[in-house]
């Protein structure tokens, strides 16, 4: 079972997180999604072990290999915990898996490594275990194709890692203005693992105005208000010269069709200088959308792709676990310092009429690990869920309001729909 042929090593896109060391609670995002019904736990650890099949490469347990992690394969049972309750290890007692399932009542949680799979990936394996729970419950429900399902000859996904086509993709570095210094949010005294998380939901249907145009890309609307809001929180401090600077995951499925499932997001940059006061809202938003198509030219993503295999590759390069583990602290750090804060897009949540019926909430968690401030969002029901997590002693009195505040004073309406500490899963390097 442990032979080198049958180990898998990680790609390239979740390389690092598998160094994570003390700070290894950030690599372990949560998918929640809420249900019309209370949920069975024993229909759903059945649905869960049915599914699993058409996603392979997360049936696998973690292990070493001359000095390097690498995946095994495993054929436990997944076990599906009755309560949401954050901050266990995973990987640890009887679920070797780094992925785990829970639910309470009407809702039902996923924590998965981002080794494993990224925001798109989650969103696929989340949709089928829910497709499947809800038909094994009995209710009437269809597939229009959104959903990867067990009918028909099961689907061989490549288990390639998807950045290496990457190579032969022409790059260039795009002359983009995003090489501005990062200011960086002061990182709380404290250690604790736990964060505070506020989620604000967006009618894209009430869109006013210019920030209409912007919906099919909401990272160009989302990130100059989120910026302008940390500039307001955290910005006395702020050297000259100094920006806030946006990372925003781009998953490269859209540009670079794959049939690999394993992590294929990069990071590109979005810097905040235009002020809102000093020009018209409508003004910040078309630099801001010129930044980001500068950067998603086929050239100028190749080239930030690359840059992700060359951190994966001096990280692999490394003659011990420590050393690794040092080379990936160095990554990260560089990582942290390049940028303000982080923004995760897990796209457009596709499913049946028919499903939809029966979930009333669909959403992700991406918590802070190299950043104290995260933001993720993803489009559920033609309404956008942006849920920002903070870090644990780090000053936010207020910060989510003034986001919500400044959306509704340039056209965008927004509210907070929920509030809540939350203490995430946590996974323990070897």
């Amino acid at each position: 079972m442990d032979s080198s042929s049958t180990l898998s090593y990680p790609a390239a896109g979740g390389c690092l997180s598998l160094y994570a060391g003390k700070s290894s609670c950030g690599a372990v995002p949560r998918f929640v999604v809420s249900l019309t019904m209370h949920v069975d736990p024993q229909v759903l650890e059945d649905a869960a072990n049915e599914v699993i099949f058409l996603f392979p490469h997360l049936r696998v347990r973690l292990v070493k290999d001359a000095g390097a992690y690498a995946f095994a394969p495993e054929e436990s049972r997944i076990h599906v915990r009755d309560g949401l309750g954050g901050g266990d290890v995973l990987g640890s007692g009887p679920d070797p898996y780094l992925f785990r399932i829970s639910c309470s009542f009407k809702t039902v949680c996923f924590d998965i490594h981002s080794s494993l799979l990224d925001e798109r990936g989650m969103l696929a394996f989340v949709k089928s275990v829910i497709f499947r729970y809800i038909q094994l419950s009995g209710y009437e429900i269809d597939n229009d194709g959104s959903v990867r399902c067990l009918k028909g000859e099961l689907p061989r996904e490549s288990a390639d890692d998807p950045f290496d086509a990457m190579e032969d993709i022409p790059a260039s570095r795009p002359a983009w203005y995003m090489d501005a210094k990062a200011f960086n949010i002061p990182l709380p005294e404290s250690d604790a693992a736990g964060c505070h998380v506020v989620q604000m939901q967006i009618p894209l249907s009430r869109l006013r105005s210019h920030a209409r145009e912007y919906a099919d890309v909401p990272e160009t609307f989302i990130s100059p208000i989120v910026s302008h809001a940390l500039l307001q929180e955290y910005g006395a401090p702020m050297a000259a010269g100094e920006y806030v600077v946006a990372a925003v995951s781009v998953n490269l499925r859209r540009f670079f069709p794959t049939l690999s499932l394993k992590p294929f997001s990069i990071n590109l940059s979005l810097a905040y200088n235009r002020k809102f006061g000093d020009y018209p809202f409508n003004t910040i938003l078309m630099s801001q959308k010129k930044f980001i198509e500068a950067q998603l030219k086929p050239d100028a993503l190749a080239y930030n792709a690359l840059r992700t295999v060359a951190d994966y590759e001096k990280i692999s390069e490394g003659k011990s676990q420590d050393e690794r583990m040092r080379l990936a602290a160095d990554a990260a750090a560089r990582q942290a310092k390049s940028s303000t804060y982080m923004l995760h897009n897990a796209g457009t949540v596709g499913m049946p009429s028919s499903m939809m019926r029966y979930v009333t909430e669909f959403y992700p968690i991406y918590v802070p690990s190299v950043h104290p401030f995260v933001l993720s969002s993803v489009i559920f029901g033609n309404v956008l869920v942006l849920t920002a997590a903070v870090k644990e002693g780090c000053r936010s009195a207020g910060l989510c309001r003034r986001i919500v505040s400044l959306m509704n004073e340039n056209d965008i309406c927004a509210f907070i729909s929920d509030e809540f500490d939350f203490v995430p899963m946590k996974y323990k390097p070897l």
